[in-house]
């Protein structure tokens, strides 16, 4: 009888682990979008994708153009929305419209449109 139970113990501890390092993955990276707000000095940049995932689950991912003070040119980012889909979907910035970015001067590469970034920890 535990032999037949095995592959099941086995499946769903590795759900639950995979489930835990989702979670750990997804709390540090919102962690460091908060210190980038913190921390970061203010641009203009300009909205150039938004890619909306059809997987439940997914983020969607908002690629945008700054140039940092200081910079030979413009730099590109992107911006990870770690908001759930249902909430606030509409409150995503248009293609083409203007935002404010928020980028450490030490590396303008990481950089993230402020207004999007919860001040909240979870």
């Amino acid at each position: 009888m535990t032999a037949e139970l095995m592959p099941i113990i086995a499946f769903i501890s590795g759900a639950m682990a995979a489930a835990i390092f989702s979670s750990l993955t997804v709390s540090r990276a919102v962690k460091e979008q908060q210190e980038i707000l913190k921390r970061g000095q203010v641009a203009h940049g300009r909205i150039l994708h938004i890619w909306r995932p059809k997987l439940r689950g997914a983020f969607a991912r908002i690629y945008f153009e700054f140039e940092p003070a200081g910079a030979d040119g413009k730099v590109r980012g992107c911006h990870v929305d770690r908001r759930p889909a249902d909430e606030l979907r509409a409150s995503l910035p248009a293609v083409g419209s203007t935002v404010s970015v928020r980028y450490l001067p030490d590396q303008p590469k990481q950089a993230v449109i402020a207004r999007l970034v919860s001040r909240f920890t979870d």
